[in-house]
């Protein structure tokens, strides 16, 4: 089971809207996951295999998971397409 979080500034908006995006994608194909979304000050990227986030937030990370660059949060395809390459 892949553990994937989204991270954003305060961990109440586009954390939470990346969420469900990678929620659906992982849904749509049966992918066994958890998802949490977290700000970027709280977090431990190490404790996650998958980090969603924006570039901005990106760079301020250090950690061995792997990250998805989110500069258009809405574009879902681009989402998923990221998401399978590092999964499957």
């Amino acid at each position: 089971m892949y553990k994937i979080v989204a991270v954003c500034g305060a961990g109440v908006g586009s954390s939470m809207m990346l969420r469900v995006f990678t929620e659906q994608v992982i849904q749509k194909h049966g992918i066994e996951a958890t998802v949490d979304a977290s700000d970027i000050g709280s977090i431990n990227p190490d404790e996650y295999d998958i980090v969603v986030t924006t570039s901005d937030f990106a760079d301020r990370l250090s950690t061995g998971a792997a990250i998805i660059r989110m500069d258009n949060m809405t574009d879902k395809v681009f989402l998923e397409e990221e998401l399978l390459k590092i999964i499957k």
